[in-house]
């Protein structure tokens, strides 16, 4: 009876051993089939831009010769001259969130004399800019921005006048990489300029249609 009983409580062990590796391995396999869907939906995330492309700084040739700091002296009837000293920036930014996408941001800022009064005008922009392929060198693109400004005349004419502006553009870069330019593109472009003044003061609102043909983009 004591070896009957000493037998029953081996098997029972035995058994209840396998029973606990396969639990174990069941649930390592069960682990393992759970963490790579995850690896694979954390390794399928859409990435950023390729390296390269992803920071893009645009500009024309009058946004070259105006992001800089003058003086002037002017010199009108009856008066003494005076010197003015111009501020006068433009910046264009944009970033590749996407391989196929970019997000832009404009600041333009002006403080100093235009014509004969001393003017001061601000304004942003916020953007987006959709390519045709993931060489955004060589590649068609529409962008879409918003923003809003202020603009201030001083003097005997002062005026004051906030705004939101607009702007839908199509164009095209081409990649001058084969004249050794490896970061700069050749990009015109046609765009549709909207502004929509919020007070009224000097201006009520303005369009146009500007064909932007020396225009060139900075990638890296």
């Amino acid at each position: 009876m004591k070896k009957f009983l000493s037998l029953s409580l081996a098997l029972l062990s035995v058994n209840a051993f396998s029973q606990s590796y396969i639990m174990e391995e069941d649930s390592s396999e069960f682990s393992n089939s759970y963490e790579r869907p995850r690896q694979e939906m954390q390794s399928g995330r859409v990435p950023a831009a390729k390296e390269g492309v992803r920071h893009m700084f645009s500009f024309g040739l009058d946004s070259i010769e105006s992001a800089a700091l003058s003086f002037e002296k002017i010199k009108t009837k009856g008066t003494d001259s005076d010197v003015e000293t111009n501020l006068d920036l433009d910046l264009n930014y944009a970033y590749g969130i996407h391989p196929m996408l970019q997000v832009a941001a404009r600041l333009n800022y002006f403080n100093g004399v235009n014509g004969s009064a001393d003017e001061e005008n601000l304004g942003g922009q916020v953007g987006a800019i959709l390519n045709s392929n993931t060489d955004f060198t060589n590649s068609y693109f529409v962008a879409a921005y918003i923003g809003l400004g202020i603009s201030q005349r001083f003097g005997s004419a002062a005026s004051r006048d906030s705004f939101r502006t607009g702007q839908v553009a199509v164009g095209k870069r081409f990649s001058l990489e084969e004249w050794g330019l490896k970061h700069l593109t050749y990009s015109p472009e046609i765009s549709f300029d909207m502004m929509n003044s919020m007070t009224g003061d000097s201006l009520d609102y303005s369009q146009s249609l500007r064909f932007k043909i020396l225009q060139f983009s900075v990638f890296f």
